[in-house]
């Protein structure tokens, strides 16, 4: 008996003698099928216990009988049984979702992930970047940018909010961006790279960017810190803007929450 099968069927939800049986029942190559007798001598469940195991299979679909003194077992088709099988775990698991969901939601802290090595950073962020749905915002140096362009090019499809900004010259922003790059200064030569990047206004990454260190960058859905790490682009991109005396406003207008957006046209009314 293929020990392995076995308890690949007891994951499934079979008991082990339910399995052996059937995998018994299975290798019965009569075209007649099994009595009871032959399949708790061929598996060696206990006689005591195989005709309980064969009404269990039955009930579960596994097995089915047919004639009558002696009464023979035949396996279900594989296929088909398993597909009956994974329907029904599938209705179980919508039914429970849906019974969770309607239990009293309280309030949960979201989770903040730390992510160190530099090669984590860019997987992490092409992940969330491929995740996005309605907007990308990404402040980056043109180095992470460009081991970031496999999966920028592969949401540039996709209708989305997108704005870039980075803090050197950038030869050749991706498609779509509203890109804001600062003018060529020698004195970044030394600075430390940092990647910002908001999807969907849902979740962030932000942290250290530098190959062979701790970057400690963090990754969260936290609500608090999306918002801060959104408004630190936002500030970004004005700078930029005002330094090079162009409007910003089309662009940072859908980054900010809805009731500010009124707000702050009013403030440059104002001004």
């Amino acid at each position: 008996m293929d020990d392995a099968l076995v308890e690949q069927l007891v994951q499934l939800g079979l008991t082990r003698n339910q399995s052996i049986a059937y995998l018994t029942l299975l290798a019965d190559d009569s075209g007649q099928g099994l009595t009871g007798y032959e399949v708790g001598a061929r598996s060696g469940v206990p006689r005591s216990a195989v005709y309980k195991v064969l009404q269990q299979l039955q009930e579960q679909g596994a097995a089915f009988a047919v004639g009558q003194d002696p009464q023979r077992f035949v396996a279900a088709d594989p296929d088909q049984w398993v597909s009956e099988v994974r329907q029904r775990a599938m209705s179980r698991m919508d039914a429970l979702v849906e019974a969770l969901r309607a239990l009293p939601q309280p309030t949960r802290p979201e989770p903040v992930w730390i992510v160190r090595r530099y090669d984590e950073v860019v997987t992490t962020a092409a992940e969330l970047i491929r995740t996005a749905r309605s907007s990308i915002y990404l402040s980056a140096w043109a180095r992470e940018i460009e081991a970031l362009r496999p999966a920028l090019d592969d949401v540039s499809d996709r209708d989305l909010h997108r704005v870039l900004h980075c803090p050197e010259p950038l030869p050749s922003p991706p498609a779509g961006f509203s890109c804001w790059c600062a003018a060529t200064d020698p004195r970044k030569s030394s600075w430390s790279h940092n990647l910002l990047l908001v999807v969907d206004r849902h979740q962030a990454l932000m942290g250290g960017a530098e190959p062979g260190e701790d970057n400690d960058a963090v990754r969260t859905a936290n609500p608090s810190l999306v918002d801060v790490a959104t408004n630190h682009l936002i500030l970004d991109v004005t700078l930029l803007a005002n330094r090079a005396g162009r409007s910003c406003d089309e662009v940072v207008a859908p980054m900010m929450r809805p009731n500010l957006r009124g707000t702050e046209r009013r403030d440059r009314s104002v001004r």
